[in-house]
């Protein structure tokens, strides 16, 4: 059986920097995978590589079984939504969604009517993208890759220039819309949250390498590395070995024998969901950490308590 996509040993370098180091993974049809690190790790040089806009220094790429290494990216059945949104100046909204599928008489044009009211620009269809705000010329981009229905959508960080609220809203929308299309899917972001949301898998990405790649929950679980930790938050760093998850971390002492414990300042509180968070910096660890209090006040010193039990092995189970 051939995978959508098959990526083998691909690697990039710039002069004498590898930006990306032997990578390799699969998608199936329909998949979405969300790649997630910080800023500058390489992730936006391995989506113009999948779409052709770049060359690997080595490895493969293959869709349905044929290799598309050195493809030109109009060849490829890809498309790529920018963190900035690439459109015609001199095409209306309607007709830059249009174009992008080569759309042409009544069933078309029904076509684009549903992509603009799904993005909420249909009374934007006869303005230009000068008279348009920065956030509605990306649902613009948006709809325009969807519109196309090609076999993999590529998004480089899409929702960064939308309001807190519609960019809510759109990611459920365009993940519901790769789904109903079975349209394979690669997700490029440094929002956490918005990776789990969009992608069936998470592929966690730093410095040119990926780090673990599976389903949310099981990162979550069994995270491989420190990195992994502390960038999808919810563990406490022991050392470079080592950690326990937060929820079984507590600022009351437990009523057992093996217990560690490390002193911190509870530096400020911030209110989520109605609850009060202390954000707690352990000196002894050098790691800060977010955690429920209770007659707690900022600036206060806090113990926090962990139970032997709760230590776990990165990649492995507990001690």
């Amino acid at each position: 059986m051939n995978h959508t996509l098959d990526v083998q040993h691909l690697s990039k370098q710039f002069n004498h920097d590898l930006i990306l180091s032997d990578l390799a993974f699969q998608l199936e049809k329909g998949e979405i995978l969300s790649i997630v690190g910080p800023s500058g790790s390489g992730k936006t040089t391995l989506l113009r590589i999948l779409a052709g806009l770049e060359t690997p220094s080595q490895g493969s790429i293959h869709m349905y079984g044929e290799e598309i290494t050195f493809q030109k990216a109009n060849q490829r059945d890809i498309s790529l939504v920018f963190q900035q949104p690439l459109l015609f100046p001199h095409m209306t909204v309607q007709e830059n969604i249009a174009y992008g599928a080569k759309l042409a008489g009544k069933k078309n044009k029904n076509k684009t009517s549903d992509l603009l009211k799904a993005t909420g620009l249909d009374r934007f269809k006869n303005y230009f993208p000068s008279e348009i705000s920065g956030g509605q010329q990306q649902r613009v981009a948006l709809a325009r890759a969807m519109a196309t229905e090609p076999e993999i959508i590529l998004f480089d960080e899409p929702f960064s220039s939308l309001d807190p609220k519609l960019r809510h809203q759109i990611r459920y929308w365009v993940r519901d819309f790769l789904v109903d299309q079975s349209i394979t899917g690669v997700f490029v972001t440094h929002d956490t949250e918005e990776a789990m949301i969009m992608g069936d898998r998470l592929a966690l990405f730093h410095e040119g390498s990926f780090q673990q790649i599976d389903e949310a929950e099981v990162i979550h679980k069994h995270p491989a590395n420190s990195f992994v930790a502390d960038f999808l938050g919810g563990h406490l760093i022991v050392d470079e070995q080592h950690y326990v998850p937060l929820k079984e971390c507590s600022l009351e002492p437990f009523n057992e024998q093996e217990v560690r414990s490390y002193h911190g300042l509870l530096q400020h509180i911030t209110f989520q969901n109605g609850q009060a968070v202390g954000h707690i910096f352990l000196k002894d660890l050098d790691h800060q950490v977010s955690l429920p209090i209770h007659e707690h006040v900022s600036g206060e010193e806090v113990t926090l308590y962990i139970k032997e039990s709760s230590i776990r092995t990165f990649g492995g189970s507990a001690l």
